[in-house]
């Protein structure tokens, strides 16, 4: 059975790889007339790096963990107290509430959408391109919402669980708009 950090390293690559892909795809939407879809692909970019950024602290804090373990292995540690599997944490209250990001309706989408140029003003190379990187896009999209899937699964601290929540279910939300995008373009 995979572990937690193998995943966590696993989905950090992943997260790594598609944030080099959608800059090299940002870069090719220079025209303003696709300033929406240029904005749209800039936002789940930035998610992309805070999802990678958060993986790399989940796993340097695991191994400071560890060596803080190592260093008064001698003293109790209560099952209770459970950062990540065999790392332990004082429980803090989480008084503030989820993180959770809503995956928006449909009707919410239309509204969204309908700003964006219509397929017959955009040149068909750049169409093709376009729907090249949405293709991409969701590939690697559906792929990273499994993934924090198995991590939620995998830890037991409240907020790494509500975070690893709160990324998949925003994995899910670049994948429902991706998906819309695609549909406005004829993937």
């Amino acid at each position: 059975m995979e572990g937690l950090i193998g995943i966590v390293e696993k989905t950090r690559k992943l997260e790594e790889k598609a944030e080099k892909e959608y800059r090299k795809s940002l870069k090719k939407l220079k025209e303003p007339e696709y300033a929406d879809i240029k904005n749209l692909l800039l936002r789940i970019t930035i998610d992309t790096i805070l999802h990678k950024n958060m993986l790399e602290a989940v796993k340097k804090s695991y191994e400071d963990a560890l060596k803080l373990i190592e260093e008064f292995e001698g003293e109790e540690i209560a099952d209770n107290t459970v950062l990540i599997p065999g790392v332990p944490m004082i429980a803090m209250p989480l008084d503030f509430g989820t993180l959770g990001a809503r995956i928006p309706p449909e009707e919410i989408l239309e509204e969204y959408f309908k700003e964006f140029p219509e397929t017959a003003v955009i040149p068909e190379e750049k169409l093709n391109e376009i729907r090249d990187i949405i293709k991409e896009y969701l590939r690697l999209q559906e792929e990273m919402a499994t993934l924090y899937g198995k991590l939620k699964e995998k830890v037991t601290h409240p907020i790494l669980k509500t975070l690893m929540e709160s990324t998949e279910n925003n994995e899910k939300q670049h994948e429902k708009l991706l998906k819309k995008l695609a549909q406005r373009y004829g993937n």
